[in-house]
């Protein structure tokens, strides 16, 4: 048993910080949680005087075989990437101890994912895998980012047109366990920007959500507007990713779109560490960060459930650390910093489907915790003087042996 003695806690589900707690784990679970607990005299204490315990982060967008590096493949192979190395050793190093990966070789991530369910690969976050990501023909992303890969077509993607059956598809991705639906519902091309690129009818959008929904799968929604956002909410997107892409020139949200997207109860991603970044880099496009801003408040402040997710595995947006730049970038929108460490546990947890054994520090919880240096409340900066990392009760990262 490992005893966390005197810390102070800020449990993930919104809850204000309490003092002098005392955190119990035994066999990779969280057995008790409490101010006035007995420690049995065979635990192994760690004495944390003051310094604050939060639950382990996840990321609700990443993608899993991607690098945030211009000198590395922007797909690689499970086996070349050496089973996803990058992302395994940014993640856990940051604490982040789940991710949501929402475009990748497909099957191969579903292997890589059982094999971190049946701990055969232990150094890893959980992950939550999508089905093939469904485009348009010569859209994004395998027709502007990805230049025609033929592996990212053939892997990756499924390519439709009008007539395509997409039933078949949702039932094989389906049969074959993936977690949830992705679609690109977009036309920016950041490679030959302004000029736009082919996207799906939303005839054919429709399909794809109420045929997913059928075989029991959400669906996520990649769109680069506000317009292509109110689309995909008319029609029963469960998540809309982005929100407003870099160099989108329609970006005003209205209310009525706010309004729509509260009464659907449709998950709002906007990845604002991705767009930021990218933001300054094409001269001849304007800039959207401080609409995004903006975007990003009116939708909390009308009840909008928002994720925090990264794109994390694009280039200059790094795994684990990411996590804790868009925490920033919320705040920096006028987000509280407290609702924001709830949405990054507690409220990725529900959207991933873990929320029953993660997310928030309760008993009967998986032990997976970070032990920060110095209060997140007094700055969200703080969030990366991480001290120790805990996924299912083990020790991941100590920054301790640094000092």
């Amino acid at each position: 048993m490992i005893a966390l003695k005197n810390a102070t806690l800020i449990d993930g589900t919104g809850k204000k910080p309490v003092e002098g707690i005392t955190i119990l784990i035994e066999k990779g679970l969280i057995r008790e949680v409490g101010t006035d607990l007995s420690v049995p005299e065979d635990a192994d204490i760690i004495n944390l005087n003051g310094k604050t315990v939060i639950p382990g982060l996840i990321d609700a967008h990443i993608h899993i075989n991607g690098s945030s590096s211009l000198d590395r493949p922007g797909a690689s192979h499970l086996i070349p990437s050496y089973n996803y190395a990058e992302m395994r050793e940014g993640c856990l190093r940051w604490g982040v101890v789940a991710v949501r990966t929402c475009g990748q070789f497909w099957e191969e991530a579903l292997a890589f994912r059982e094999g971190v369910e049946n701990g055969t690969i232990e150094h890893s976050p959980r992950v939550c895998v999508s089905g093939p990501m469904f485009q348009a023909p010569g859209g994004h992303p395998c027709y502007t980012v990805f230049m025609s890969d033929p592996d990212v077509e053939q892997f990756a993607c499924e390519i439709v047109a009008e007539d395509t059956e997409v039933e078949p598809l949702i039932k094989m991705s389906k049969e074959l366990g993936v977690d949830f639906t992705k679609v690109f519902y977009a036309h920016l091309n950041k490679m030959d920007y302004p000029n736009p690129v082919p996207r799906l009818s939303k005839q054919k959008l429709k399909e794809i959500i109420d045929i997913s929904h059928r075989y029991g799968l959400s669906v996520t929604v990649h769109v680069d507007s506000p317009a292509e956002m109110e689309a995909a909410v008319e029609l029963g997107a469960d998540v809309i990713e982005h929100m407003i892409g870099a160099g989108e020139t329609n970006h005003i949200l209205s209310d009525e779109l706010v309004e729509l997207t509260k009464k659907s109860g449709a998950v709002v991603d906007p990845t604002m560490i991705s767009i930021k970044r990218f933001d300054p880099l094409n001269d001849s496009a304007p800039s959207v960060w401080e609409v995004v801003k903006k975007a990003v408040k009116k939708c909390f402040d009308a009840g909008i459930p928002l994720a925090v997710g990264c794109d994390s595995g694009i280039p200059f947006v790094p795994f684990g650390e990411a996590v804790h730049d868009e925490m920033a970038c919320l705040n920096e929108a006028g987000i509280p910093t407290l609702e924001i460490i709830s949405m990054a546990t507690g409220g990725n947890a529900k959207l991933l489907n873990m929320d029953d054994r993660i997310g928030t520090i309760e008993p009967g919880k998986e032990a997976d915790l970070i032990v920060l240096e110095k209060d997140p409340l007094d700055n969200i900066q703080n969030t990366k003087t991480i001290e120790l990392v805990f996924s299912k009760g083990r020790i991941v990262t100590d920054c301790r042996a640094c000092e």
